[in-house]
C-alpha cells in the first residue's frame, strides 16, 4: 500500500522523521546559544573589566580555543536559527508598544530574525576568516571580494529591515561590517588591511563579544519567558540593565584605546556613530532618572503632608474636646466642676459612714 500523503510530509528521510530532527536542531541550537553567551561573558570580562585581553593574546601564542569556541558556536547559533525561521518571536516585552513605534508583529519578527541570525553571522564571519585561513588564501583578491559583496548584501538586506525599528540599531550591529567590506572591495585583499592596521582583528573580535552577547542574553529570556520560566517584568528589568552595560563598557574601551587612530575610516565612522548614539542614550536615561526621583521624592513629600494634615485635623477634633454655650471650643477636662465634685463625693462618703454605724 503506498504510503498517505500525510506520513510523507512527516518524514525528512526515509526513516526520520521531521519532529525529531527539529527537535535535534532546537537541543543543538539551544546548546550552541548557551555555550557563545557564557563563553562570550567570559571573554567579555576578562577583556574589558579584567584587562586581560585573551583574544589579543591569543592571536600571538596560538592558544585560541575559548575564541574559537564562542565564534563557532555563535555562527551555528545564527545559522540553526533558519530551522525555525516561522517561530521567532513577533512581540516585545517593552514599555512603549507596537503600535506606539507604528510596526506590525511581521516587521518585529522581521528584526528579531535580523538580530538573532544575520548578525550573529556577520560577527563571526571576519574574525574566523583572519584566524584560520592562511595568508596566501587571504591575499586573493578574488575571494576577498566575493566575501565582501556578500557582506556588503547581507548588511543592505539588514538595513531594509531595522530601519523601520531605528536605523541606530543598524550601526550598531552592522555598521562596522558595512562600512568594512566596502572597503575590501576597493582594496581587493583582506591580508594587505590586515597589515596596515593590526588592531582590526581584535576589535571585530571584540565587537562580536558585544553583540553576540546581547542577542544571545535577549532570545535566552524571550525562551524563558515563554516556558514561563521567568516573568515578563523580570526579562524587561534585565534587559534593561544588561544590554545598556555592555554597549557602555564597549565604548569606553574603545574611546580609552583610541580607536580612530587604530581602525581604517571605513570602521571608525560607525564606531564614532555608536559613540554619539550611546551617549545620546546616556543622556537621555539620566534625565529619565533624574525625573523619576523627583517625582517620587515630591509624591512622597505630598502623602507625607497629607497625613500630617489629616492627624492635625483629628488632634482638633478630640473626643476630649466640647464646645460651651459661649461657643468657645475646650477640653472636656476645663467643664467638670471640681467643687461640686469633691462636695458630692463627701457627701455620698457621710451618707455611707451613717448607714454603717446605724448596722
Amino acid at each position: 500500500m503506498a504510503p498517505s500523503s500525510s506520513s510523507s510530509k512527516e518524514t525528512f528521510l526515509p526513516g526520520l522523521n521531521k519532529r525529531y530532527l527539529k527537535s535535534f536542531v532546537g537541543l543543538f541550537h539551544a546548546l550552541c546559544s548557551v555555550i557563545a553567551l557564557v563563553v562570550g561573558n567570559y571573554l567579555f570580562i576578562q577583556c574589558f573589566l579584567l584587562g586581560n585581553d585573551i583574544l589579543a593574546s591569543s592571536e600571538v601564542d596560538g592558544s585560541s580555543l575559548l575564541p574559537t569556541i564562542f565564534h563557532v558556536t555563535t555562527a551555528a547559533s545564527g545559522i540553526l536559527l533558519v530551522f525555525f525561521w516561522n517561530k521567532i518571536q513577533s512581540y516585545q516585552h517593552a514599555t512603549t508598544s507596537l503600535k506606539a513605534k507604528g510596526m506590525t508583529p511581521k516587521q518585529m519578527q522581521n528584526v528579531n530574525r535580523a538580530r538573532g541570525c544575520y548578525a550573529l553571522i556577520l560577527c563571526a564571519v571576519y574574525p574566523l576568516m583572519y584566524r584560520y585561513l592562511p595568508d596566501e588564501t587571504l591575499r586573493d583578491t578574488v575571494l576577498s571580494r566575493a566575501v565582501a559583496a556578500a557582506m556588503v548584501a547581507a548588511t543592505v538586506c539588514m538595513y531594509n529591515i531595522l530601519k523601520v525599528y531605528g536605523k541606530g540599531l543598524f550601526i550598531l550591529y552592522a555598521g562596522t561590517k558595512f562600512g568594512f567590506s566596502l572597503q575590501v572591495l576597493f582594496a581587493g585583499s583582506l591580508y594587505s588591511l590586515r597589515e596596515s592596521y593590526p588592531h582590526l582583528v581584535n576589535f571585530f573580535e571584540k565587537e562580536a563579544l558585544m553583540i553576540s552577547c546581547c542577542v544571545e542574553f535577549g532570545f535566552l529570556l524571550y525562551y524563558c519567558e515563554s516556558r514561563r520560566i521567568v516573568s515578563v517584568p523580570f526579562v524587561r528589568d534585565a534587559c534593561k540593565r544588561y544590554h545598556p552595560l555592555l554597549i557602555f563598557v564597549f565604548i569606553v574601551n574603545m574611546l580609552k584605546e583610541k580607536f580612530w587612530s587604530r581602525l581604517p575610516m571605513s570602521v571608525s565612522w560607525a564606531t564614532l556613530l555608536e559613540c554619539v548614539l550611546v551617549f545620546l542614550f546616556l543622556k537621555k536615561m539620566t534625565r529619565g532618572i533624574i525625573t523619576t526621583v523627583v517625582e517620587t521624592v515630591r509624591s512622597k513629600k505630598e502623602s507625607s503632608d497629607k497625613r500630617e494634615s489629616f492627624a492635625r485635623k483629628q488632634r482638633r477634633t478630640s473626643v476630649f474636646d466640647v464646645t460651651s454655650s459661649a461657643g468657645r471650643r475646650s477640653s472636656i477636662f476645663e467643664s467638670i466642676d471640681f467643687g461640686e465634685l469633691s462636695s458630692s463625693l463627701g457627701s455620698s462618703r457621710g451618707i455611707n459612714l451613717n448607714a454603717l454605724k446605724e448596722e
